[in-house]
């Protein structure tokens, strides 16, 4: 099969982290999340695997070139203008000219998706739709089905009190070159907002879903982050991770308390203390510096003695001074 991952987005919620890298690149325990992606297609024998860029697209073009590193063909569609999870789709029809996986580039996936290919290729569907209990659905696209899994309902964001069910849209679509009838040329749309509720009201009977078999979490915010890095190092979204870089260096009395993810290439100082917090790669943590329940971009400083407090997110190359104290819930770029 083939694929394309929705990689164009800016990643505004999760800033500072993503200033100087687009959401899709940002590091789970020390890999970006499209490396993890694209590993995860491969393992299941798609390696024919299309992404969408508009924010930064230099950052993805550097890291995976081609895919050959990571035994995928991998081509990139830029976009002047953010088209949408549709328009984006839309645009490389000529090259998925059979049954293809559409997945959303800022969800952190383990799952099999053989099951859901089957799925739709049983019901002769148009497109299908992967779902998963949502527990605030109203921030979710709502899907409601029938006994078959064929789609009867389907709504974007709903406001809280017109909630009608807790399955929600997974961002993991199979679908028929024929959908490109219905997603017009050169426009911005959704598959949401615009292409499934057509779908309904144009072709009834062609629009499925069915729960997605296995691990889904949203990376889009802040506290989505984390908890992405807290299930792969627990194990909830595979075999459990080792934290610490096999490259980073935790000096002499230095603590590491509850989760911590330390990157590639940093340092942590003697008498240092690490608690639940997450280091990119290149950074140097001082002697005695304390850093609680924060996340550090690439190449950050905290120096001897310092403190940041908890709930804060520094940007690439921030400097905190020796004895600094960084308020907690602080953003610093």
């Amino acid at each position: 099969m083939k694929a394309m991952i929705l990689a164009a987005g800016e990643g505004t919620r999760l800033r500072p982290l993503t200033l100087a890298l687009p959401k899709p690149m940002v590091p789970l325990v020390s890999v970006p999340l499209l490396t993890r992606t694209l590993r995860l297609l491969r393992a299941q024998g798609v390696t024919e695997i299309a992404a969408n860029l508009f924010y930064r697209p230099e950052a993805i073009r550097a890291e995976l070139g081609t895919g050959e590193s990571l035994g995928v063909r991998l081509r990139f569609s830029e976009e002047s203008v953010l088209m949408g999870t549709a328009g984006g789709v839309r645009r490389l029809a000529e090259f998925l000219d059979e049954t293809f996986l559409v997945l959303y580039g800022d969800n952190l996936y383990a799952a099999d998706f053989a099951p859901l290919i089957a799925f739709h290729r049983r019901k002769g569907a148009t497109a299908t739709m992967a779902t998963f209990t949502a527990p605030n659905p109203s921030a979710c696209g709502l899907v409601l089905t029938d006994g078959s899994g064929r789609v009867t309902r389907f709504q974007e964001k709903p406001p809280p009190d017109q909630v009608f069910t807790d399955q929600a849209n997974a961002g993991v679509y199979v679908l028929e070159p024929g959908i490109f009838d219905v997603i017009p040329p050169g426009t911005v749309c959704d598959f949401g907002k615009d292409i499934f509720p057509r779908l309904l009201v144009e072709r009834p009977g062609s629009l499925f879903a069915r729960p997605l078999d296995g691990y889904l979490q949203d990376t889009g915010t802040i506290p989505a982050y984390r908890q992405a890095n807290w299930d792969l190092l627990e194990g909830r979204a595979g075999p459990p991770e080792r934290g610490v870089h096999p490259t980073a260096v935790i000096a002499e009395a230095a603590l590491l308390l509850g989760r911590n993810v330390v990157g590639p290439g940093t340092r942590v100082g003697k008498g240092a203390t690490l608690i639940e917090t997450i280091v990119w790669e290149n950074c140097r943590i001082g002697e005695k510096a304390m850093v609680r329940e924060a996340i550090l971009g690439r190449g950050v400083t905290v120096g001897a003695g310092a403190t940041v407090g908890a709930d804060s997110v520094l940007a690439d190359g921030v400097n905190v001074a020796p004895g600094e104290t960084v308020p907690p819930g602080s953003r610093l770029s």
